[in-house]
């Protein structure tokens, strides 16, 4: 991949929208492999954006957030199906939407089905929020948009309301347990919650455009709800977090190493209610998982992402899980829209790359692809009959499929294994060059502790 090309195109975009400074990265493999670096972290000053320059992420926030509850459940901690009001007695004062409501739980916070109404850009702006005035929320406010459990709606405060769990249970201030257990074991030493300290360093100043000039934002500084949204990072920082993400898969034996289970990573990506178009994508059905965005993209596959805005800010992260990429974004523009650009970075990657690497499939798999092999050499289903399920001649006798065999050779001739393509251990699909086209199967064995052959579909292609 020409990485210039990539430069080139975050240069252009923020000069087509007006953004004082960008810092953007790739991971691939578990490395930093490119940085981008574009304009001024200080306009006034004339001070450029550098690798380290630190941005202020926003929403990006929220997947450590859910990550951190989830390492409480792994530790035994808490339950997330528990209400919320176990953890945090406070919230035993809140007014429910209705009085059959269920209570809000653990895990109604981290997948915004808690039934709060949206807060987007109220929720920007009480980052400060002190821990008296979270209590008096949960006393006094009106939250509830809906009942809990019943649908998707974004909310920052219920990431806030995560947080005051993080913290009860964990016996210390969220943003120390997010620290000890996530951010230091990764080596992110620029990473912080403190926006004020992060400034004596290197800083891009959050900037607004009006009539087209800039203005300075107003700092938001940290405080009780500062899960939803409030970590301050690098480029350099960023991708060991991203890389960290992305060792999760594939799922497999090797031995635990990061700070967080790989499965509890994989449940970032889980979909808790039904799938809705994005901007931008109207044909990629996403759903919100723990903290992620979770999309199946007609080209590039699953996806997980997720944006951050705040007042001076834009951001987003986009990872490609099956091929170990990940790209992201920061902008010092209130809400500059980053996802146009990592979303375009993964395609001028994509479209980079050699073909994928199909994965070996498991000897069970392989076996049984054999056997269909020869029976439709033999022209005689029963040649594979030490492959199949109990269930398989019962549904479909063997003349019909020696039938099905008959027609299919008459259709393409004489035919040769091509390829097996593993969807996982138990099913894949498969390919036979034939004299006149292509045999196409697809196989899904049984849970048995010998697994056969429990559905078979065969498709002809020809020429």
């Amino acid at each position: 991949m020409n990485f210039t090309d990539i430069d080139a195109a975050y240069a252009a975009f923020a000069q087509e929208l007006w953004i004082p400074g960008v810092a953007a990265g790739i991971v691939q493999d578990g490395r930093l492999v490119h940085v981008t670096t574009v304009g001024r972290a200080d306009v006034e000053a004339a001070r450029p954006i550098a690798p380290a320059t630190g941005f202020r992420i926003a929403s990006m926030t929220k997947n450590m957030t859910a990550l951190a509850i989830l390492s409480l459940r792994d530790k035994g901690r808490l339950a997330l199906d528990a209400p919320v009001a176990e953890y945090v007695p406070q919230f035993a004062s809140v007014r429910p939407a209705t009085l059959d409501s269920a209570p809000v739980t653990v895990r109604h916070l981290i997948t915004h089905t808690a039934g709060f109404v949206t807060d987007d850009p109220w929720g920007d702006r009480v980052l400060g929020m002190t821990p008296a005035e979270l209590d008096a929320m949960m006393a006094t406010g009106t939250l509830f948009a809906r009942p809990p459990g019943i649908a998707f709606e974004y909310s920052n405060l219920g990431y806030g309301f995560a947080g005051r769990v993080i913290t009860n249970v964990s016996g210390e201030p969220y943003q120390s347990y997010i620290r000890r257990t996530i951010l230091a074991p990764l080596g992110m030493d620029r990473t912080t919650f403190d926006a004020f300290a992060a400034l004596r360093e290197d800083y891009a100043q959050p900037y607004r455009l009006d009539d087209g000039q800039w203005s300075r934002e107003r700092i938001e500084p940290d405080g009780e709800v500062g899960a939803m949204g409030g970590l301050v990072t690098t480029v350099p920082d960023y991708a060991r977090y991203v890389a960290f993400l992305l060792s999760a898969w594939p799922a497999r034996d090797d031995p635990e190493q990061g700070p967080v289970r790989r499965a509890s990573v994989r449940e970032l990506a889980l979909w808790h209610a039904p799938p809705f178009p994005i901007d931008g994508h109207p044909n990629t059905p996403t759903a919100y998982g723990d903290g992620l965005m979770s999309s199946l993209d007609p080209k590039l596959g699953r996806l997980l992402h997720h944006s951050g805005g705040l007042p001076g800010y834009g951001s987003h992260v986009l990872m490609l899980p099956e091929r170990g990429w990940g790209v992201f974004a920061f902008g010092n523009k209130t809400y500059a829209p980053m996802s146009r650009m990592t979303w375009r970075v993964a395609e001028m990657l994509w479209d980079a790359a050699p073909p994928r690497v199909v994965a070996t499939p498991s000897a069970a798999l392989k076996r049984a692809v054999e056997a269909i092999v020869a029976a439709y050499a033999a022209g005689r289903i029963e040649v594979a009959a030490s492959v199949f399920a109990v269930n398989f001649l019962l549904d479909t006798p063997a003349r019909f499929r020696d039938a099905e065999l008959a027609g299919l050779k008459a259709t393409l001739g004489e035919g040769r294994l091509e390829s097996i393509e593993p969807t996982h251990a138990l099913a894949g699909r498969f390919t036979l060059a034939c004299e006149k086209g292509r045999l196409k199967g697809t196989i899904i064995l049984s849970p048995d502790a010998q697994p056969g052959i429990q559905k078979l579909t065969l498709t002809a292609e020809a020429a």
